[in-house]
């Protein structure tokens, strides 16, 4: 269960959405101060897609909905509901959202910059690669990407899902320190953490 995996037994420190995947753009507020059902609205402002994220520390879960206005609007009382729920989190998403699912294998990876997955660019790994996972060739092909030569951002790979909703959740690739470099350590356990403990 995901919720067991280290980084997510705690209540999530904070949480943000964006809208159109414009993470630079997200709206950013701590777990203790979360928006009202008012601001929420005007956030949204009649949107048709969204997409929600709470960090654990340097891991998080995120979730996205495309759909009518009301149903974006549901979504993100849900979110913040579970949010509320501080070290319940995960228990009433998935009562309120349907995921994560136990057991459910990951329909693909990426390794990318956190909050700058569009516009620095991400390296997507397939769920036969992720299966079959031959460390070293994946470790050897991140070596002259732009991922790697980014130095402002933290790395992050992400294990995402497609149903019941888009959702995924992120374990830090990269060490804590002013470049932001990836880490083989860090990326070799997150790989093993995940086929470990299963995802859901």
């Amino acid at each position: 269960m995901l919720d067991r995996m280290p980084p997510f037994v705690s209540a999530p420190a904070s949480c943000q959405f964006a809208k159109n995947g414009l993470w630079e753009r997200a709206w950013s507020f701590p777990s203790d101060r979360l928006p009202t059902h008012a601001e929420l609205l005007a956030y949204l402002a009649q949107s048709t897609e969204v997409a929600f994220e709470a960090f654990f520390g340097r891991s998080f879960f995120g979730a996205r909905v495309v759909g009518a206005v009301e149903e974006v609007e549901t979504f993100g009382m849900k979110c913040l509901q579970a949010a509320r729920a501080q070290a319940a989190f995960f228990d009433v998403f998935r009562a309120e959202l349907s995921c994560p699912v136990a057991d459910q294998p990951p329909d693909f990876a990426e390794i990318g910059c956190v909050d700058a997955w569009r516009s620095v660019g991400a390296i997507r790994i397939s769920r036969s690669q992720l299966a079959l996972m031959d460390f070293d060739p994946l470790w050897r092909s991140l070596q002259d990407t732009a991922v790697n030569r980014d130095t402002r951002h933290a790395k992050a790979i992400e294990f995402a899902f497609t149903e019941p909703i888009p959702h995924w959740f992120g374990l830090p690739v990269s060490a804590p320190d002013e470049h932001h470099a990836l880490s083989e350590r860090l990326l070799r356990q997150a790989i093993g953490l995940t086929s470990r403990s299963g995802t859901g």
